[in-house]
């Protein structure tokens, strides 16, 4: 693996920090949070669609750039330094890159071109209330020429603004990937409030006809993609949280002396950037491996028990030396708080990935 950047990841980098710090000032993202469209502000989804961020990974004939799982990588990460209110996680990782990844040559051409310009928004429900992701209990049965799906999913992200929807089903070959419309016979969404003020959906299905997407082994490879991707949120997030840390901590004065100068508090920031690295580091790895198509099971598992464990204790501390300043709404601490708490539960905690990663280590 060559640990060194590249033109390419340079470049998204330099152009999503352009893109997303010109708009999401604090004002702003307040705006959104009090809006109707908490979670997507389309005027900054416009503005990442005319910049071809949203076409990173879509192949050039689709409108896109053809750029790999990394640059995204790069990208989500970005999302979350900037705790930007646009569904890039859903959108891109889930959405777009599962259709290149698993779509056919018809689906391809009807949903990549409009991600790309940012004129339709595909994404995945994976999750439900209990059980594991990768055995879903939403059922889905072939009659005729169709599938007909049964269930309910949670937490889906944008699913309130979805032009289509990804499933995961159950059938009696095992798990496979189908594609809903909002808006058919039998589809029913739910708003779904959560504590990072981005609202996702609840999706009922009733007897609602599906169309397949990808063979038997795709939602496994979406699980991990998506997983990746959580974890390059997270990382941007506590980065961030970190800055505002170190800044604050620089112009907070006790007893005459920036507070960054006592030694308890140099140790705690210290050991938040020893976690920060190490999360940017494994989901790397992850994402790289999963970029190449190499097996990358045990990596995912450990990128993600190390951002959720790793991000909780960076936040933590974050709040903990700000103080008072910590939990206040005013000051943009807050959002990366309740933000990592959220992504470190999507898609599994840190007991859960270790509790894979034991499995996995087990079975070989």
């Amino acid at each position: 693996m060559d640990f060194n950047v590249t033109e390419d990841q340079s470049t998204v980098r330099e152009l999503a920090a352009k893109v997303l710090s010109d708009h999401c000032t604090p004002e702003a993202l307040r705006v959104n949070e009090d809006s109707d469209s908490a979670g997507f502000d389309r005027a900054l989804w416009a503005k990442l669609a005319d910049a071809g961020l949203l076409g990173i990974t879509i192949p050039e004939e689709h409108g896109g750039l053809g750029l790999t799982l990394v640059e995204l990588g790069t990208l989500l990460e970005e999302v979350g330094r900037y705790a930007a209110p646009v569904p890039v996680l859903a959108g891109l990782a889930l959405g777009a890159l599962t259709i290149k990844r698993h779509g056919s040559d018809q689906q391809k051409a009807y949903t990549l071109p409009g991600i790309a310009a940012g004129t339709m928004l595909v994404t995945a429900a994976l999750v439900e209330a209990l059980g594991d992701e990768s055995l879903p209990a939403t059922t889905a049965v072939e009659q005729g020429d169709t599938w007909v799906l049964n269930g309910t999913k949670v937490c889906v992200p944008a699913g309130l603004y979805a032009d289509s929807i990804i499933v995961s089903a159950s059938t009696p070959d095992g798990p496979r990937l189908f594609v809903v419309t909002p808006g058919q016979d039998g589809v029913t969404l739910e708003r779904q409030d959560t504590i990072s003020y981005q609202p996702e959906a609840v999706l009922h299905l009733t007897d609602v006809q599906a169309w397949p997407l990808g063979g038997a082994n795709a939602l496994q490879d979406v699980l991990e993609v998506a997983t990746v991707a959580v974890c390059a949120v997270l990382t941007g997030m506590s980065a961030q949280a970190l800055k505002l840390t170190a800044d604050y901590t620089m112009t907070r004065e006790q007893f005459g002396h920036p507070i960054a100068h006592f030694q308890a508090v140099g140790q705690r920031a210290a050991d938040s950037f020893i976690d920060v690295t190490a999360m940017r580091l494994t989901t790397l790895q992850a994402t790289w491996l999963k970029a190449q198509g190499l097996e990358a099971s045990k990596e995912v598992a450990v990128a993600k028990y190390f951002a959720s464990d790793g991000g909780q204790r960076v936040v933590r501390a974050a709040a903990h030396l700000h103080g008072g300043m910590g939990v206040s709404r005013e000051y943009p601490l807050h959002r990366y708080y309740l933000g990592a708490k959220q992504y470190e539960l999507t898609l599994g905690g840190g007991t859960r990935q270790l509790v894979k990663l034991g499995k996995l280590l087990a079975a070989d």
